[in-house]
């Protein structure tokens, strides 16, 4: 490998400490098994956790390739499994809230970003939980909820990586299997993350050392999809939604106290 592809992967080990590493490691592993397996929950912890160590527009900056590079491990599986229906209902007012994301991102504190995504999912998932004790038989699709969902993913997707409450409170209602209801995240999150590239680049997020440390983190990919995909063929229907329900609970919790404190 020529140096000139060497030296900044030197450099950008060298500028970050050794916590930053420990941090960003385990965000990747973790937004690999929330992507790959369990939907939305655990996906909201890498962001904060990796802005814990360095400022959150560096660390959406870096993140966004890891993003890329773990939709593209699962991608063949994906389309495969993927409900189609789903995808056109929600990707295109997803293409609107990204849209919207652009022209409001800096003007919105990441304080009143949080609390307000973090009320919203625990007053959808108390929803979703009330329903779930009700015949899926007798369930409505309510397409406008798969809208406005899409949209608000979008946006809160583009302005900080915090996309999977929203779409993920409406995938509940869908009531598919596991494997359909991942693959079908998998699809839109795909569309929704390399929709980022040109946007983040015109709005001056992207250089070339936030690359060269998500490169360095790269390897850490294929371990969280694998992972998600592991635990989520070994787990009843039951308790794969169970374990999704608790892990938005915690990220809506933990997303109203960050925007608290």
């Amino acid at each position: 490998m020529p140096d000139s592809l060497i030296i900044p992967l030197i450099q950008s080990f060298h500028t970050h400490t050794f916590a930053f590493f420990l941090t960003a490691i385990a965000s990747v592993v973790v937004v690999g098994i929330s992507k790959s397996g369990f939907g939305a929950g655990l996906g909201t912890l890498s962001l904060p956790l990796m802005a814990s160590q360095v400022s959150v527009g560096e660390a959406l900056a870096i993140l966004l390739p890891l993003l890329i590079a773990i939709d593209l491990v699962g991608l063949q599986r994906f389309i495969r499994n993927a409900n189609w229906r789903i995808l056109k209902l929600v990707i295109p007012p997803a293409m609107i809230g990204m849209g919207l994301g652009v022209i409001f991102f800096k003007s919105i504190t990441p304080k009143t970003l949080s609390f307000s995504i973090g009320i919203f999912t625990l007053l959808f998932l108390v929803q979703n939980l009330a329903m779930s004790h009700f015949d899926a038989r007798d369930a409505k699709p309510y397409p406008w909820l798969g809208r406005f969902m899409g949209m608000t993913t979008g946006f809160t997707s583009f302005v900080a990586h915090i996309g999977g409450p929203p779409i993920t409170l409406f995938m509940l209602r869908e009531k598919l299997l596991p494997m359909v209801y991942t693959s079908t995240l998998g699809v839109f999150f795909t569309v929704i993350n390399f929709g980022k590239i040109a946007p983040y680049a015109y709005l001056d997020l992207l250089n070339f050392q936030q690359l060269a440390t998500s490169v360095l983190l790269l390897p850490c990919v294929p371990i969280g999809v694998y992972l998600g995909f592991y635990l989520a063929k070994r787990i009843s229907m039951k308790w794969y939604y169970r374990t999704v329900r608790f892990f938005l609970l915690i990220a809506g919790v933990k997303l109203v106290i960050d925007g608290l404190i």
